[in-house]
């Protein structure tokens, strides 16, 4: 799993840039001791358009996504997971149909 680099800014995005670095931080300094717990998978996706679905079979309405900018590209937006299909995987969006960043996500549960 690549490390997860601070996030940057889209307009309108200050308010979580914070907690989310904070977040990153955690991730990038446990990714070894998170990969051996049962039930959390991690990988990265590129948005096209500002979006990408991802395929993973082991979600369920219970799963929670994190999300994390890797390599910003295109417009930035807010990133969000609006939708999280049982058993077969789940979408991340941006606000902004223009973005087209390497993002990094983990799914818990």
């Amino acid at each position: 799993m690549p490390t997860i680099p601070p996030d940057t800014v889209a307009p309108g995005q200050t308010g979580h840039i914070a907690a989310h670095n904070n977040i990153s931080d955690v991730l990038t300094a446990q990714q070894s001791q998170l990969s051996g717990i049962p039930g959390i998978k991690a990988g990265t996706a590129t948005l096209t358009a500002g979006t990408v679905s991802v395929s993973l079979s082991s979600v369920s309405s219970g799963t929670v996504v994190l999300v994390s900018r890797l390599v910003p590209g295109g417009t930035l937006g807010h990133l969000s997971v609006p939708a999280v299909s049982n058993g077969t995987g789940f979408t991340i969006t941006s606000t902004s149909v223009s973005e087209t960043s390497a993002v990094a996500w983990l799914a818990i549960g």
